[in-house]
């Protein structure tokens, strides 16, 4: 037989497990795809329900695509408490490909974002799991020992989690869900059941979800009936043959049953327990005494529980401190031009940093403004936290906002330690022989090469003094940091640059780098190197670089056939660049077709014109021309609170561990020009 349910608010959000395809990584978009889910069958857990099985139909029929039309949001973990904060990228375009919900994720470039990034293209992380609500199970229910199956047919995608550990066996198969939802978090359902309901839940569902004092079909009830769930009986179709009669539960509880589920209802909210409570208990089939004494217990556990504790009250008033140490960070930022004002930190507008810090120490009355910016910066303070956290998001904000063009040209790594690093190219398999007479393989070596590089450490200090303070100096609180951010950005292009252009951006003087045969990274011997009149930007050095690229050779000798991907130039050649890589005038005669157009990508590096204003380079994707490294767990820049009374005030140690080294020459071609 057929049965359809209809309960409001009995199901929670679920999850789903997905997983990355890492060869869709795309560098310069920042974008990769994901198998949101396969609808693989999989065991759950729901209050009312138990233990069962559950699928998706992943189909356009049963997927509600309002969202991921405007694209799900990508957060980590699937910790929507955070905010936009936690916030890492947005789906874009999906589809559904051999049964696969699949789809697009671009990731946001700030630093949390980018570190995420960083550990999906390098593999490390490799799940993600798919947040969606059920609106619709077609459940087949089990007479057996097995459990019964819920289908979703119809079901709607909220979120896309990166998280760190999968749930499944092959893609699919979520966490089972072991605490009882909150009510705010609860969605309609609706249950279409097909076979004979031989258990207690179908019954307790009923009894839950439906007012006792009116029953479908019982004349002698009273009352208004509850809104949910609506019950409709198909006609039952006849049922098939069965070597024995099953005795099935009755779905509508007899009259003294209404009675005495009322009578526990009572005592339950007596108690300060809601009514499902009282259901729960007399499903179990407890008497009234039994239940009673139940809630005995129950009051006396819930009172002891509820005892204030003092570890309790200090753990708010530490969540009270720090949450308004973030408004007063908020506001600083606000009155800068780098944060959005909000309604909670308008009560700190127009306040002096002198007021501010009085604030935070709690300080009521006259204080001599020496002192009190002297007590300011004791480490009892919070007051050095909120100077603290002002300058490490301005200084942030510096090193995001100043353009790096080498990033996506090379390899980006990290290191533990500041030894020299090696990176490795290796030759090719040994080429395939025929079997000898007798059948015997025959052995072959592959041949490999190596260049090494060591990252350095950058540092300077920030200071604040008593009197920056006195003055409310706050544009100097903000904007030195971000200066610093931006000379942190500007540090890596040079160390980068300067390794590729053999210049040392910081001495301004030319280098001497090498490689590991005693060569510099362009020359001739490396056949990466074009020069002469047939190097000047234009069809003729474009034509004679793709050459290049076409005979390059594996360290065995073997074709390679590199494909040049991104030109960048020196600011000079910007308008003839854009001249003959994008221009789309159409021609009127064949000999000015310009066959060049929409076939590279570029990019304008104003270092590039400090050792030659005519230069201009390629780089692949194929191979990894050279890599830069940052110390692992302090990428981006790194601060720290220098105690040292060197500053009248307090001090920040702004530093960067950084470096660059050559991996393959191949991966790059220089044009000299004239």
């Amino acid at each position: 037989m057929e049965r359809k349910i209809t309960a409001s608010s009995t199901i929670d959000a679920q999850r789903l497990n997905g997983m990355v395809r890492p060869e869709t990584v795309n560098l310069e978009n920042r974008t990769v795809e994901f198998v949101f889910t396969t609808g693989q069958e999989g065991q759950r857990f729901h209050w009312d329900i138990g233990y069962y099985l559950e699928s998706l139909e992943v189909s356009t029929t049963a997927i509600r695509q309002d969202r991921l039309k405007k694209g799900l949001s990508v957060i980590d973990n699937h910790d929507t408490y955070r905010g936009i904060s936690n916030v890492h990228g947005i789906t874009e375009e999906y589809r559904i490909e051999n049964g696969e919900l699949v789809g697009t994720v671009r990731f946001a470039s700030d630093a949390d974002s980018d570190v995420v990034f960083q550990k999906v293209v390098d593999g490390i992380l490799r799940h993600c799991s798919l947040g969606y609500i059920v609106h619709r199970y077609d459940a087949i229910l089990n007479a057996g020992e097995g459990l019964d199956t819920y289908r979703a047919t119809d079901w709607e995608p909220t979120e896309l989690s990166i998280v760190p550990v999968s749930f499944e066996t092959n893609n699919g198969i979520r966490a089972m869900e072991c605490e009882k939802p909150a009510p705010e978090s609860l969605f309609p359902l609706q249950i279409t059941i097909t076979g004979e309901d031989t258990t207690m839940k179908f019954r307790n569902m009923l009894l839950k979800y439906r007012d006792p004092a009116k029953v479908d079909g019982d004349a002698a009830g009273g009352g208004n009936p509850a809104p949910a769930p609506v019950i409709n009986r198909a006609a039952d179709p006849a049922p098939a043959p069965a070597p024995a009669p099953v005795v099935v539960a009755p779905v509508a509880p007899v009259a003294s049953d209404r009675g005495l589920i009322t009578t526990f209802t009572t005592n339950a909210r007596a108690a300060g327990f809601d009514s499902e409570h009282a259901v729960n208990a007399f499903s179990r089939g407890l008497t009234l005494e039994q239940y009673n004494a139940e809630l005995l217990q129950a009051m006396s556990q819930r009172s002891v529980a509820q005892t204030p504790q003092v570890p309790l009250v200090a753990d708010n008033r530490s969540d009270h401190k720090e949450q308004e140490r973030n408004l007063i960070v908020t506001s600083i930022l606000a009155r800068n031009g780098m944060a959005e004002a909000t309604a909670e930190t308008r009560k700190f507008n127009g306040a002096t940093l002198m007021d501010l810090a009085r604030h935070v120490m709690g300080q009521q009355g006259f204080m001599n403004p020496l002192e009190l910016s002297k007590r300011a910066f004791q480490s009892t303070s919070d007051f050095p936290l909120i100077l603290e956290n002002v300058m490490n998001k301005s200084l942030a904000a510096g090193y995001e906002e100043t353009p790096r063009t080498f990033l996506g040209l090379g390899r980006r790594g990290s290191v533990n330690d500041f030894r020299a690093k090696h990176t490795y190219r290796m030759g090719d398999a040994p080429s395939l022989l025929p079997l000898g007479e007798n059948g015997e393989y025959q052995s072959g070596t592959i041949s490999e090469a190596k260049e090494s590089f060591a990252i350095d450490t950058f540092a300077r200090l920030i200071g604040f003094s008593r009197k920056m303070l006195i003055n409310d100096d706050m544009g100097a609180l903000t904007n030195v940091p971000r200066s610093f951010g931006q000379a942190g950005s500007r540090l890596e292009s040079d160390v980068v640059w300067g390794l590729l252009l053999n210049y040392n951006f910081r001495l301004s003087a030319a280098a001497n780098f090498k490689m590991r045969d005693g060569k510099t990274f362009f020359h001739a011997d490396h056949n990466n190197l074009v020069t002469g009149a047939g190097s000047v930007l234009g069809e003729a050095a474009l034509s004679t670089i793709r050459q290049k690229g076409r005979k390059m050779k594996t360290l065995d000798g073997n074709f390679m056939n590199i494909m040049w991907n991104t030109f960048v130039f020196p600011e000079e050649l910007e308008t003839d660049d854009e001249k003959l890589l994008i221009n789309s005038i159409m021609a009127t005669q064949v000999e000015n077709i310009n066959t060049f157009q929409g076939k590279y990508n570029f990019r304008v590096e104003p270092r590039l014109a400090v050792v030659s204003p005519t230069a201009f380079y390629g780089f692949t994707n194929m191979i990894d021309a050279f890599e830069y490294a940052y110390l692992a767990g302090e990428e981006g820049m790194y601060t720290e609170i220098n105690n040292s009374t060197n500053v009248d005030g307090m001090e920040i140690l702004v530093r960067k561990d950084f470096g660059a080294g050559y991996v393959d020459e191949r991966g790059a071609v220089k044009s000299a020009g004239a």
